[in-house]
């Protein structure tokens, strides 16, 4: 049974269906940057959603796919454009677009090395190499924090909501991991 891509037209906004996810194709759609460099997508037979940002729906299950284009209403409702199943199914330009939006949207610091992790005024304190130089950082000491990221990670949270990636604790050499381990045992 083949469901139908139906759109509802409220005011000036069409929208896409809510109940029906859709599978967003090159052959359907076409991402390209507007005016100021704001993401644009325009569904062939539709409209063209301007202000469009994308977000991963499976980061860790599928890091790089299944990709959500967003778009805000006029009225400030978000509605889901469509998924991107895989960029690699796109134009290079297209992909390039959906892959900037996603840098802006989740700037995470990797950490590669920690240096020192300290109490500091109350709050654990982070002195480490990161994917983007080094860092220095303070946590609150509490379980939302340091949560799990994949079977073996933790993205930890500074205390202005800044994200630290280490993608595998078991990973770390034995000095960096005894001194994690320390502080964050959960």
């Amino acid at each position: 049974m083949e469901i139908k891509q139906e759109t509802l037209a409220i005011g000036q906004d069409a929208m896409p269906n809510p109940t029906v996810t859709r599978m967003l194709t090159p052959e359907i759609a076409k991402i390209h940057l507007g005016s100021r460099g704001a993401l644009h997508v325009t569904v062939k037979d539709e409209r063209i959603y301007s202000g469009v940002y994308a977000v991963y729906l499976f980061p860790v299950r599928h890091p790089g796919r299944f990709i959500s284009l967003r778009h805000h209403t006029s009225k400030g409702e978000d509605v889901e454009v469509g998924i991107i199943r895989d960029p690699a199914d796109w134009p290079q330009k297209d992909r390039d677009h959906v892959l900037e939006s996603l840098r802006r949207h989740y700037f995470i610091h990797t950490i590669t090395k920690i240096n020192q992790i300290a109490w500091k005024f109350g709050f654990v304190w982070f002195d480490v190499q990161t994917d983007k130089g080094p860092a220095q950082f303070m946590m609150r000491w509490q379980h939302d924090r340091a949560v799990d990221y994949g079977r073996q990670g933790k993205i930890l949270l500074d205390v202005d909501d800044n994200r630290y990636l280490i993608p595998d604790v078991e990973g770390l050499s034995e000095h960096e991991r005894n001194e994690f381990t320390r502080y964050i045992y959960w």
